[in-house]
């Protein structure tokens, strides 16, 4: 860890922060037991559908009951979203996009804040605004190679990536291997036709080898 505060510290424990949202609240549900259970400790429900306020307090409620899990919420823009869900909650906040005042409204409530980011500058401006963890979104579009490149001149801030990282050895070592913090997942976790078939075992199973497949890359670096 580059900075091993409380809040990267749980992040880094976490290894990988799964994403998802559905509009069915028993599904939501359903996807959080399945994390849970499959050895997630840090989730991410989005805020990306009218249902999104109403389920947010059944997933806090549910998320009481399972020791040790740290909840967020993402896809947020503006600080009224945030204090939204914050007031339902939310123990930090992730954003597809760097906005400022987003940033300077989690700095005042002291609630932690992982921005979208694209380039070296917008990293360097999340950083002076409080953040410890940028998110480097799309992932897919930016590749592996961007973090090394942001570390060059930005050590300290942590990173983790989201969009297109995939459940395998192959990308998760990739990502490792760059020197992110953990990592993000959410369509290529959670699989629309698994929850279509509502196959939350088979879920269950799929972070679970995920989860091994990050703690064996971390143990080989030790």
């Amino acid at each position: 860890m580059r900075n091993p505060s409380p809040f990267i510290q749980r992040m880094h424990a976490g290894g990988m922060m799964p994403i998802f949202f559905h509009p069915d609240e028993q599904v939501c549900l359903d996807l959080l037991f399945s994390a849970y259970e499959g050895g997630v400790r840090v989730i991410e429900m989005v805020n990306r559908g009218k249902e999104a306020k109403d389920i947010f307090p059944k997933i806090r409620e549910a998320a009481d009951r399972m020791p040790g899990l740290y909840l967020g919420i993402g896809t947020i823009y503006h600080p009224h979203e945030a204090e939204e869900f914050i007031d339902m909650g939310a123990e930090f906040v992730v954003a597809p996009v760097m906005n400022p005042k987003l940033g300077e409204y989690c700095s005042k409530v002291e609630v932690p804040w992982i921005p979208g980011c694209g380039t070296v500058s917008e990293v360097f401006f999340a950083q002076q605004l409080g953040s410890e963890l940028v998110k480097i979104y799309p992932a897919n579009v930016l590749t592996p190679e961007f973090v090394p490149a942001v570390h060059a001149v930005l050590p300290k801030i942590e990173i983790i990536p989201t969009g297109g990282v995939e459940p395998t050895a192959e990308s998760l070592k990739m990502w490792f291997d760059a020197g992110v913090l953990c990592v993000g997942m959410g369509s290529q976790l959670f699989k629309k036709d698994l929850i279509q078939r509502k196959a939350f075992t088979e879920i269950q199973e799929s972070v679970k080898q995920a989860m091994a497949i990050i703690e064996s890359i971390r143990s080989s670096k030790s």
